[in-house]
Order: C-alpha cells, then structure tokens, then sequence
C-alpha cells in the first residue's frame, strides 16, 4: 500500500509540538467532549505527553487541549472500497493511526477498538507499559471468551497463526494492541506486497514476529460486540481466512523456518466468564456439512487429497451424536485449502465458499467436546488443536512446493 500521507495543516502541527510518549488511536469517529471526559478518567495519574486521535468528519486536524500533555486529532479515514468488508474499516483505520504515531516520533501508540470499551486506565496501562518500558515491540490483547464465542478465531485464525509464526498467541486479529516505537511504520505500511486488487487485513503480531520482534499479551477484560453478526459466514470466512492465507503466501520465505511455538510474556489477569452458556445443537451444522460432502465433492477433490476425502465421507455417515473430527484432519484441510488459495486451480471465491461447511463440521464438533466443560477447560482443549496444527506443519511445508512457486513468478 502506498506511505499515508498527512494534509499540510496536521503535518505542520506535529512539527511544532515536537515528539510525544504516546499517540491513543480510536479505530473510528468519536465526540470530542465525551472522548475529552473518557480520556480525562483514563489517563489520570500519568505524566506521558499524550496524543488522542480519532477518525474526524472534516478536514484532519490537531486540536490543542487545555492540559498542555495531551492533545487530540484526528485523522483521515481512509476508503476500504469495498461494502462486504467487515474489518478491512478496522485495519485501514489502524495503519493511519500507526503512521500518526511515527510521524509524531511517539515512543508507543495504543491502538483502542472504536467503541471505546478499552479505553479505561488499567487497560491503557498493561497495553502501554511494556512497549514504553522497551520490555516489548508490541503487546496484544487476550480477551475473556466463552467456551463458544470467537470459534472462527479459535479454530483457524489463532492456531494457524500460531503454527506459521511460532507465538503463541489467543487474538492475532484484535481491536487493540500497542506497538513500540521501532515497529510502528512497519506496521503503518505492512501490505505493500500483496495484490493491490485485494483488501488485505492488518495482521500486526504475524509481522512482528517474523521480523524477530519481541511480542507480549496483556488482559483486555472487556466485551465488544460482534462486528458479523447479520453477515454470511461464508462472507466472513472469505475475509478473515482468505486474508491469513494470503498473508502465508506472502510470509511463505519467513514461516517455513520457524519450528514449534514460543509463549510470550502476559500482562495482568483475565477475568473469564463464570455464567453457564447454552448448549449449540451440533444438528444444523452436521446437516450443512453432509450437504456439503454432496454438493461441493467436486471442489473438495480439487483441494484435498484422497485419504482426506476418504476421512470425510466416514464422518458424514455419523449421526449428530457421534460426529467428531480430529484435530490432526481439520489443520491438514486449513492448511490444503491455504494452498489451494495460493495456487488458483479453483477460483479463491469458490475455495473459501467450499471451505464454509467443513468448518460448521468442525464447530459441530468442537461444540460436543466441551459441552460439559468451563472456559478455562474449553481453552485447554484449544490448546490441543493448536498443537496439533504446529504437529502438521511439516505436511503443509512438504505440499507448498517452494521451487513451483519460484518458477512460476507466485
């Protein structure tokens, strides 16, 4: 993507207040008294010369405040171009406010979701700390989850992260996080390579860590609301998987180094939800994925090899009851479809549309595991899936095809 450029008016007030300690970036449009009281609350007790900046409705502009450590301004809200996307405003949002940081020299910048649930003083304060201590490059969220909340992340985007990687890592994709001073337009500008054609997410720790950035997650204990919820899965997975295996493709010299996982240093305690969640009915989503088997048998074939296919159609001969698929077959049909994504033999629409009723197989699955289990046991059980995607590893490295892809200009 190209350098995001500040109108003259910004760029001239940056020059004349000099660097900051910190730039806080809401990834969205705010109201300036009630952003003022918030941050008011939120930054008490800190001495940081702080900037606040928020996507503004004019002309981008830097607004001085009363308290001569803080100032507020807002920035340019750029295009995502597209009315499907879901978190491409996100991304967008936070590569201006990285590059505000950069061009403001700030020693961090805390990036916070748009509904300002994260814009509280302990937040502020474990996102922040170990960035401006130098302790960390960029420290990301954990959040407190439910058993069945956030599976798409749980089931692909986390530990697929997390293989390719090498950290470990709950929230790859995430409303906030801070990055150090070192990484910041690293990250303002990661996504110059890819297809200029295609909305390419913000991905922030898979780019630091391949960098060797040191990376941190702190406790985030709010609740945001979901940004899909009136979406199409099938729209959702294009977007949030289509983006990470486009980033594997890109990442492709990088990842396949990297051998196992490392834990990262967390800040602060996690506060996971201790009310009982109903029951999902595994019915539905079996039904999808027998239909599936039917209907899409013909991708499938294209993308997965026999024994999978095989392994498939075993499982849809199982009732509801019975059906659960093992962790090392669903990380070797992620990682098959990733490849599929690269190489094209099947349009990427039709790939990721494929890919939606083996994942509602896998949700059906997960769901029956854990049914009688608590959060924390419910993570547990991610942990195993997480490890059993670092386990295949070596077979989705063996189907790249590296020399291929060199020849053929991929």
């Amino acid at each position: 993507m190209p350098a995001i450029e500040f109108p003259a008016e910004l760029q001239k007030s940056i020059q004349e207040s000099g660097p900051v300690d910190l730039v806080v970036g809401i990834t969205g449009t705010a109201e300036l008294d009630a952003l003022r009281a918030k941050t008011r609350v939120s930054l008490n007790g800190t001495s940081a010369r702080t900037v606040i900046a928020f996507a503004g409705d004019g002309a981008p502009q830097a607004i001085t405040s009363s308290e001569e450590r803080v100032r507020f301004a807002t920035y340019p809200m750029p295009s995502v171009g597209s009315s499907l996307a879901i978190w491409a405003d996100v991304s967008a949002a936070q590569r201006s406010i990285l590059a505000l940081a950069a061009a403001w020299q700030a020693r961090a910048c805390v990036v916070i979701h748009g509904d300002l649930a994260a814009l509280d003083a302990e937040t502020i304060r474990l996102l922040t700390d170990p960035a401006l201590q130098g302790q960390c490059d960029l420290v990301m969220p954990d959040y407190p989850h439910g058993k069945y909340e956030g599976l798409m992340n749980k089931g692909i985007l986390a530990p697929l992260s997390r293989a390719l990687y090498g950290k470990r890592l709950h929230f790859p994709l995430a409303g906030e996080f801070c990055a150090g001073a070192n990484v910041l337009m690293k990250l303002a500008e990661d996504g110059g390579a890819r297809d200029r054609n295609e909305q390419q997410l913000l991905w922030p720790a898979n780019a630091v860590a391949i960098s060797g950035g040191r990376l941190g997650a702190a406790a985030v204990n709010v609740r945001h609301a979901a940004q899909a919820d009136n979406v199409e899965l099938s729209a959702v997975l294009s977007e949030f998987a289509g983006s990470l295996f486009q980033e594997a493709e890109v990442c492709a010299a990088q990842w396949q180094r990297v051998r196992g996982s490392q834990p990262v240093p967390h800040y602060g305690n996690l506060i996971f939800p201790q009310a009982d969640e109903h029951a999902v009915d595994p019915k539905p989503m079996v039904e999808s994925f027998v239909f599936g088997s039917r209907n899409l048998e013909e991708v499938w074939r294209l993308v997965l090899p026999p024994a999978t296919m095989l392994e498939l159609k075993r499982l849809a001969r199982l009732n509801a009851e019975q059906f659960r698929m093992p962790d090392a077959l669903w990380a070797r049909i992620i990682y098959d479809f990733a490849l599929a994504h690269r190489m094209r033999r099947v349009s990427r629409s039709h790939v990721l549309g494929a890919l939606t009723p083996l994942y509602l197989g896998w949700v059906a699955s997960y769901t029956q595991e854990v049914r009688g289990a608590t959060a924390q046991e419910a993570d547990q059980r991610i942990e195993q899936l997480a490890r059993a995607y670092e386990e295949q590893k070596p077979y989705f490295v063996s189907r790249w095809r590296w020399p291929e892809r060199v020849a053929d200009g991929g």
